[in-house]
């Protein structure tokens, strides 16, 4: 939901984001615009999305079915900027960003997801070992 100065110029790494469709905390629609933005300066920005997953889809110790977060609060339909540097706008109202703009809304969804969780898992493995494979090789 923020859009930062200079957040495409990050470390010449790849970066993966894991994330939930049924995420209502922070939607996967935004992280695929990041992950664009990233791409489009030339970064290695991968999004591996789980159909059925929520908020915290890999937290072990939360429940099985999402639950409303009570009192929770998310910027899921805000649009914030930082404009200068350090500085978060509501674009929407070209103010400082607060958590009492009306964009601000409570209790957003968390959830366990078994598969999900185990996907992501058997992925990041999967990224390390090729990434431990190459440095291996290179030596």
């Amino acid at each position: 939901m923020t859009t930062f100065v200079a957040d495409t110029e990050v470390a010449d790494r790849p970066i993966r984001i894991f994330g939930g469709t049924q995420d209502d905390y922070n939607p996967i629609a935004l992280c695929k615009a990041y992950v664009e933005r990233l791409k489009a300066a030339g970064r290695d920005a991968q999004l591996t999305e789980y159909p059925t997953a929520s908020h915290a889809f890999d937290n072990v110790l939360g429940t099985v079915l999402p639950a409303v977060v009570a009192g929770g609060q998310s910027v899921r339909h805000c649009i914030i900027r930082e404009e200068p540097i350090g500085v978060l706008i509501n674009a929407s109202t070209r103010q400082p960003f607060t958590y009492k703009d009306p964009c601000v809304e409570i209790g957003p969804h968390v959830g366990y997801d078994a598969a999900a969780t185990e996907a992501a898992k058997a992925a990041v493995k999967e990224i390390l070992s090729t990434v431990f494979a190459l440095q291996l090789v290179g030596r």
